[in-house]
């Protein structure tokens, strides 16, 4: 069943406590993804980017401390409060925070440039179209092109018989370009998140991906005894990893038949 609108803020703020974050690590996923985007020719400096479903800031600090200005669009408070706290940190003062679903976000005029990265929201025709009328030279679109859930996950979901969803497929806005007649360049990224908790951090994701799949009430030692293997001995601290695989989809109005 698709979660209301409220549902959807409540699942979103749930996530934030464990959400990816900016991350200052030399040749982090996110240096990947932008390098990749820079190699392909599209330049962030002196533009203004609109970040959709900007999270708790991975890309958006990255982005301000490239661009001109950017805009950061989520429906999640909790998110974007962290984000505002990160770029508090570091200082940076060219970010502006929407807390808005897509359609009810009125930019007072075109961006240079849109990104997405993973957004449930820029899932179908007026999304999707709304995505690319919002940019003035180019939409920026990262999507699953498969996703191994880490950690423990894969055995709870054995365990409470649960399918794993694929949200933000990227062959999916592939097949959209194609169905409009859009030419749009691609990019696969691919490799391993490894990403650390402590143990209430792991914990709370754990139970917050189980709710999502309609498990509230999971068997606690059992759910201790799958935490058990991701623990770095002597230490209070889970490590997860996963392969990714990743559609980095870039179209550019200058190749575009829409007006």
């Amino acid at each position: 069943m698709e979660q209301t609108p409220q549902g959807q803020v409540d699942f979103w703020n749930r996530r934030a406590q464990t959400y990816p974050r900016y991350d200052d690590t030399p040749n982090s996923y996110t240096d990947k993804v932008i390098s990749k985007i820079q190699a392909h020719g599209i330049s962030f400096d002196s533009k203004s980017v609109l970040d959709v479903g900007a999270g708790s800031g991975q890309y958006t600090l990255k982005l301000a401390k490239l661009a001109k200005s950017v805009a950061a669009l989520d429906i999640s408070d909790q998110m974007l409060a962290i984000s505002q706290a990160d770029a508090k940190r570091l200082g940076l003062t060219n970010i502006e925070y929407f807390l808005k679903p897509i359609d009810e976000f009125k930019a007072p005029e075109k961006f240079d440039l849109v990104f997405s990265s993973m957004c449930p929201a820029v899932r179908d025709d007026p999304s999707r179209r709304w995505f690319l009328d919002s940019a003035k030279e180019a939409a920026i679109y990262l999507g699953f092109l498969d996703y191994v859930y880490p950690g423990p996950m894969p055995r709870l979901m054995e365990r409470y018989q649960v399918t794993r969803k694929l949200f933000n497929s990227g062959l999916e806005m592939e097949e959209w370009f194609k169905k409009i007649g859009e030419n749009f360049s691609r990019y696969e990224l691919n490799g391993e998140w490894v990403v650390k908790y402590q143990r209430d951090e792991a914990l709370h994701w754990c139970l917050t991906m189980l709710r999502d799949y309609g498990v509230t009430d999971p068997d606690r030692v059992f759910l201790d005894e799958c935490l058990e293997p991701f623990k770095t001995p002597g230490s209070d601290e889970y490590v997860f990893k996963s392969p990714y695989f990743v559609d980095l989809l870039i179209w550019e109005r200058k190749n575009s038949k829409l007006k």
